[in-house]
């Protein structure tokens, strides 16, 4: 069966009975609006869908087909009545089944515009004849029998990642139809595809349109015409008309906010798995660009002054509060303006991508934003004092001495392309993208790096040479280009700090439809390790593979943070997680717990390092108490090893006295024979920790560690 996927074949096959439907009508399976980071392999598991149903329905008598275009399509929302809301323009993929009269019997199709666009085109109730319809509207802008632009397969096979292994063909009138001409004016969107969950995106909606606070930043400033619709946030690239507009919408059991009596149905959040935020920079072909970024969100990385405090380097390069130029802070350097100026691209506030990197690296620590021993509010929009004009929208803002600040709406234009602004475009200039094999593609070669973060390597993907981002070349990139297919180790193992887990909105009355959006997201975990590695699966339906990591969730929009249910563990390191069923609440900059369930060469996690010394029996020592990450062995098998505390070497002791040991440790406090370099005095300064032993981590268990932030 080739690239037919036969384990599923079969099992379809033999297990689901279905009616044939009349030719009449068209069973629309998936109508998927969000996240661009998931239009590949949303695309690939919908067509393993079709065939499963081409084979267990019709016998394999009718045919499959697909279609794809740029800028082809676009999601209405039409709750204002005096239609001020903008559609939403993105790609798209259409997937049907025809029979031999040439109708359509079945179609899929998905529009990539953002996380929140689809959060929000999802959530929408509509008033159609005055009935309340869940979800925009899609319309395909392209006429009958326009060519496809092969955006699944753009080379040659084009049929090369398709599972049915054709290639694409020019949509038809009748596939067009399914779509355009579906009940109620069009096909509604039945998936929010999105990086972040419901919750966070209603945060990140709100806290745009909301007044402009440059004290805490709780509020942005992008207020508009009315109180749910906002002020367009413009792009900052050369030639761009793009934007983004904050719209408000309700989460499931709440009234919409343009019409209060329509309440938004109950629905499922499906994780289908976890992608890092990937660093990047045109290096104008230098091979001496800066390869790490500071962030300071590790405590203990970058303590500053005296007595010391933690500084946020990453943050303030990208809220041009320093130079932006290669000597700054976040590269290592003093912030002199002696190093390259650089185009800093920032994202828009609405995005998954944005709010992802948001709260990972630039405003993490408490409920408030404030991490300990600092002052501000971390936020990449500091400086836009007015949201209304330029410079600030679109933003195109001078940094201090050196370089600027660029708004780039979409991923789209954050990679670019000559001429038209974006890392391509733009040399010696960095920004950041959810990492994906298909996102990265025209941002390889000695041209561009990424960067670690603290010195943790994102990809972590063997053979890579001066951090150039690796171009997969073959028909597909799999999870074997790791060592034991282990894809982005480091974000597996927790030591990587930024990065959200990819997930679908559901209404519960579509989880039943045997080929629909629960059977999609399922495939597309099942198949991401074959055919393009863009995330780590969730878990898998064979158990072959899953997440090991989960985040702490916490009270978001006023709804209650729930880890979610326990994932069994997977055949390919034993790891488990937590995630999905009762999940709920934020987790955007969540405190990463994990990994669970596997083993590992090194320990990893954070500690307290105090600086004043304790007597035990007469033997000088200094306190280590565990804060985060596995806990320490009991009894002996650690003394006299050396644990990394910070960067630092350090001796385990046992506090020997006569043969005695007086001082063992425990799983919560060991002791070593120097003490924190940081000189404070009475308390512990909370630094990384690495110890050279293997451990196997506990399973993950329910209900896990809640309210906690990084």
């Amino acid at each position: 069966m080739t690239r037919f996927k036969s384990l599923f074949a079969a099992v379809v096959a033999s297990a689901i009975v279905a009616v044939v439907p009349a030719a009449s009508a068209q069973n629309v399976h998936f109508v998927g609006a969000g996240s661009s980071a998931q239009f590949l392999m949303a695309a690939i598991a919908a067509d393993q869908a079709a065939l499963n149903e081409n084979s267990a329905v019709y016998g394999g008598s009718n045919t499959v087909q697909h279609w794809t275009k740029k800028s082809a399509a676009f999601v209405s929302d039409n709750r204002d009545t005096l239609g001020r809301i903008t559609n939403e323009v993105g790609n798209v993929w259409l997937v049907w089944i025809k029979d031999s009269g040439g109708n359509v019997t079945d179609v899929w199709t998905d529009v990539s515009v953002d996380s929140t666009v689809g959060v929000r085109t999802f959530s929408a109730q509509e008033n159609i004849g005055g009935v309340q319809t869940a979800g925009g509207q899609v319309t395909i802008t392209s006429a009958a029998n326009t060519a496809s632009d092969n955006l699944v397969s753009p080379n040659s096979p084009f049929s090369a990642l398709w599972p049915d292994n054709t290639p694409d063909v020019p949509v038809t009138a009748a596939a067009l139809a399914s779509i355009n001409a579906a009940v109620s004016g069009g096909a509604h969107v039945n998936v929010g595809l999105t990086d972040i969950r419901p919750e966070d995106a209603q945060f990140a909606t709100n806290r745009a349109i909301a007044a402009l606070n440059t004290t805490t930043y709780a509020g942005l400033g992008y207020v508009g015409v009315t109180g749910n619709i906002g002020a367009p946030i413009n792009s900052g690239q050369p030639t761009s008309t793009a934007n983004a507009t904050p719209i408000k919408f309700a989460l499931q059991g709440k009234g919409d906010p343009f019409k209060t009596t329509f309440i938004v149905p109950p629905y499922t959040t499906i994780p289908i798995g976890a992608a890092p935020i990937v660093f990047i920079a045109n290096n104008n072909s230098n091979s001496s660009f800066p390869k790490n970024l500071v962030s300071g969100v590790t405590p203990g990385l970058h303590l500053a002054g005296n007595p010391p405090v933690q500084a946020y380097p990453l943050e303030e390069l990208f809220a041009g509060k320093v130079p932006c130029d290669t000597d700054a802070s976040a590269f290592g350097g003093n912030d002199d303006g002696g190093g390259t100026p650089l185009t800093v691209f920032l994202r828009e506030p609405l995005s998954g991508t944005m709010n992802t990197t948001e709260f990972s690296l630039f405003r993490s620590f408490g409920d408030n934003g404030v991490a300990p021993g600092n002052t501000a509010y971390g936020t990449q929009e500091t400086g836009i004092i007015n949201p209304t004009r330029a410079p600030y929208n679109p933003l195109n803002l001078a940094c201090p001495t050196d370089g600027s600040r660029s708004r780039a709406i979409g991923t789209g234009e954050v990679v670019g392309k000559s001429g038209a602004g974006g890392l391509v475009g733009t040399p010696n200039s960095i920004g950041y993208i959810f990492y994906g094999f298909s996102n990265a593609a025209k941002l390889t070669g000695a041209g561009f790096n990424y960067l670690t973060i603290d010195g943790v390597d994102p990809l972590a993907l063997p053979g890579t040479v001066n951090q150039e981002l690796p171009n997969c070349n073959g028909t597909v990139c799999p999870a074997s280009l790791w060592t034991g297919s282990l894809s982005y180790p480091h974000l597996r193992d927790g030591t990587y700090k930024a990065w959200s887990i990819y997930r679908w909105l559901v209404y519960n009355n579509n989880l039943s439809d045997p080929y629909g959006p629960a059977d999609i997201a399922q495939l597309a975990q099942d198949f991401v390790d074959q055919d393009v590695a863009d995330f780590v699966p969730f878990a898998t339906s064979t158990g072959s593979d899953g997440l090991e990591v989960y985040r702490s969730h916490y009270t978001q929009s006023s709804v209650v943070g729930n880890n979610g249910s326990r994932t069994s563990p997977n055949s390919l390191d034993n790891g488990n997680a937590l995630g999905g069923g009762t999940e709920a609440g934020g987790d955007m900059g969540g405190l990463i717990q994990g990994p669970f369930g596997t083993t590992l060469a090194t320990t990893n996690g954070q500690v307290e390092w105090f600086a004043t010394s304790n007597t035990i029996d007469t033997v000088v020592v200094y306190k280590v108490t565990w804060k985060s990450g596995p806990k320490f062995t009991v009894g002996t098998p650690w003394v006299g090893s050396t644990i990394t505390l910070g960067g630092s070497p350090q001796t385990i002791t046992n506090c020997v006295v006569k043969g005695v040991a007086h001082c063992n440790p425990t799983a919560t406090t060991l002791y070593v024979t120097a003490g924190n370099p940081s000189g404070a005095a009475t308390e512990g300064i909370a630094v990384t920790y690495s110890a050279p032993f293997s451990i196997t981590y506990p399973a993950a268990a329910t209900p896990g560690i809640l309210q906690k932030k990084q």
